[in-house]
C-alpha cells in the first residue's frame, strides 16, 4: 500500500532536549545523497498531529524542541498531540565539525500509542509495511542566528504536506507500544556562519485502525449454558476514549459455540470451543473483537424427548444440546426413567452412569454396536451398566474408572476407584490400568 493512504497515521514529535560535549576530532563526509520518489499528488486523508519546532545551538550542540509558536504550520484538521504523548523522539551523540560543516545526532523513535506503528494488518502475524516508520521535516532547517543555507542529508524525499519533503526512514518491522527503534544518524550540512537553526518534524507510519477502534472488556471464558456480560468502548486512532456514549452492534462468528445479544453484548455459552465476538460501533466503521472460550459442561440426561436417541438435544439439560467431545455426560435415575441408546460413534469428556436409588429404575447406556470414546473418568455405580457390543475406549490421563462395562480398551492411564465387571475382554493397549484393592472380573453376556 502507498504511505498515507487509508491505514496511515501522522504523529507530531520532536527531538528531546539534550546537551552533550562534542568531540573535535571527527571528519565526517557530507552524508548520503537525497534519493527517493517525489509524489505528484498529496496522500488521501491523512491523520495529522501538531507540528513541533526544534531549535539547535550549533556550537554548544544544545537541542531544544517545543510546539510551533502561534500554531504556525499546524494543519487545519485533527490537531491532537505533541512529543512524549503519542511518540517520543530522543537524540544522542550530537556532534559538529566546523571544517566540514557537518552536524550529526543519533535519533530513536518510541511508540506510545496502543496501536502498532508500521503495519496496516489487523490480524496477527502483523506484516510490516515497506515504508516503515518515517520522520519527515514539516519545516526545513532554517538559520535563526547567523547566516547560511542548511540542508538535510536525508534518506529520501516524498509528498507529505507538500512535494519534496525530506525524511528519515526507520525499518524496525512492527513497532509495538513502548518499543523503540534502533538509532539512526541524522546529518545536517550547516555552514560555520550559522549559530542556531530550527526545524519541525512529523512521524508518519501505517496503523491497523486509522479510524480508531473498539476495545471489548469482560470475562472471555464462559461455560456452556452460562452467560457473560461484555462491554465496549470506542477509541480514536491514538487510543483516546470517546467522551460520549456509543451504541454497538454485537456478533458471534460461530453462534453454535456461543451466541451474543446483538444490542446488549451478553454472551450465552453453548458448545465447548471458541468463537470470535465482534463489537461494531453503530453507524460507524470502528470495531473490536475478542476470542470467547466456551468451557466444557456436565450435561444431564432427562429423556424429555420421549425417545432414547443419545444425539437428540431435547433429552439433555441444561440447554437441549447433546454432550460435546469435552463435556461430561451424566445419566442417573434421579432425572430420568428412560435411558440413552447410541445411534453412531460418540466422544465425551467423561461419563457418569449413576444408580442413585438402588432397587428402582436401573440407569444404563446402550452403546449398541457403536464405539464410545471417553477422554475422562468413567464412573458406573451400583446396578447401573454400560451395555452393547461396541467398544468403550478409555483415553484420558490420570483418570478413574469403575462399574459394569462393555468391551473396554484402555489407551490412557486409569486408576480403579471401585470394582470392575467387564462383559467382554478388557484390553490395555499402550495405556495403564492401576488397581490396588479392587476386583476386576469378566462376565459373559
Amino acid at each position: 500500500m502507498k504511505l498515507f493512504q487509508h491505514g496511515s497515521l501522522w504523529l507530531a514529535a520532536a527531538v528531546s532536549a539534550l546537551t552533550l560535549v562534542a568531540c573535535t576530532d571527527r571528519n565526517d563526509a557530507a552524508g548520503p545523497v537525497l534519493t527517493g520518489p517525489v509524489a505528484s499528488s498529496p496522500p488521501a486523508e491523512p491523520v495529522l498531529l501538531q507540528a513541533v519546532d526544534c531549535r539547535v545551538e550549533v556550537r554548544t550542540m544544545l537541542v531544544k524542541c517545543g510546539p510551533t509558536a502561534g500554531g504556525e504550520g499546524a494543519p487545519s484538521h485533527l490537531i491532537v498531540g505533541n512529543q512524549n504523548e503519542y511518540v517520543t523522539l530522543t537524540s544522542a551523540n550530537p556532534d559538529y565539525n566546523p571544517g566540514t560543516g557537518v552536524f550529526t545526532l543519533d535519533v530513536t523513535v518510541r511508540n506510545l500509542i496502543p496501536q502498532p506503528l508500521g503495519t496496516a494488518d489487523t490480524i496477527p502475524p502483523l506484516a510490516a509495511e515497506a515504508e516503515g516508520v518515517r520522520v519527515f521535516f514539516s519545516t526545513p532547517p532554517v538559520a535563526t542566528a547567523g547566516t547560511g543555507a542548511i540542508t538535510v542529508a536525508a534518506d529520501g524525499q516524498a509528498f507529505f504536506l507538500s512535494a519534496g519533503q525530506d525524511y528519515y526512514q526507520y525499518n524496525p518491522g512492527v513497532l509495538d507500544q513502548f518499543e523503540v527503534t534502533a538509532p539512526k544518524t541524522w546529518t545536517f550540512n550547516v555552514p560555520a556562519t550559522v549559530e542556531t537553526f530550527h526545524f519541525g518534524v512529523y512521524v508518519a507510519a501505517a496503523v491497523p485502525w486509522p479510524d480508531g477502534y473498539v476495545l471489548i472488556s469482560g470475562n472471555f471464558d464462559v461455560r456452556s449454558a452460562a452467560e457473560r456480560q461484555l462491554t465496549a468502548q470506542a477509541y480514536n486512532v491514538v487510543g483516546e476514549p470517546d467522551a460520549g456514549p456509543t451504541a454497538f452492534t454485537w456478533e458471534s462468528l460461530d453462534s453454535t459455540r456461543a451466541a451474543v445479544t446483538p444490542a446488549g453484548g451478553r454472551v450465552h455459552g453453548k458448545r465447548a470451543g471458541s468463537t470470535l465476538i465482534v463489537a461494531t460501533e453503530a453507524g460507524g466503521t470502528r470495531h473490536g473483537k475478542v476470542v470467547m472460550d466456551v468451557s466444557p459442561i456436565r450435561r444431564i440426561w432427562t429423556g424429555a424427548a420421549g425417545v432414547t436417541n443419545w444425539e437428540n438435544g431435547t433429552n439433555w439439560l441444561p440447554d437441549s444440546i447433546a454432550p460435546q467431545p469435552t463435556d461430561t455426560a451424566e445419566i442417573t435415575d434421579a432425572s430420568a426413567t428412560i435411558f440413552p441408546v447410541l445411534n453412531q460413534n460418540e466422544t465425551v469428556g467423561g461419563l457418569d452412569v449413576l444408580d442413585a436409588a438402588p432397587g428402582g429404575v436401573v440407569p444404563t447406556v446402550d452403546m449398541s454396536a457403536f464405539d464410545l470414546h471417553s477422554g475422562g473418568s468413567v464412573i458406573v455405580t451400583n446396578s447401573s451398566a454400560i451395555t452393547g457390543t461396541g467398544r468403550l475406549f478409555l483415553e484420558g490421563i490420570a483418570e478413574q474408572v469403575q462399574g459394569t462395562l462393555p468391551r473396554v480398551q484402555v489407551t490412557g492411564r486409569y486408576t480403579l476407584t471401585g470394582n470392575i465387571t467387564s462383559r467382554a475382554v478388557l484390553r490395555v493397549v499402550g495405556g495403564r490400568l492401576r488397581n490396588q484393592s479392587f476386583r476386576i472380573r469378566t462376565q459373559s453376556n
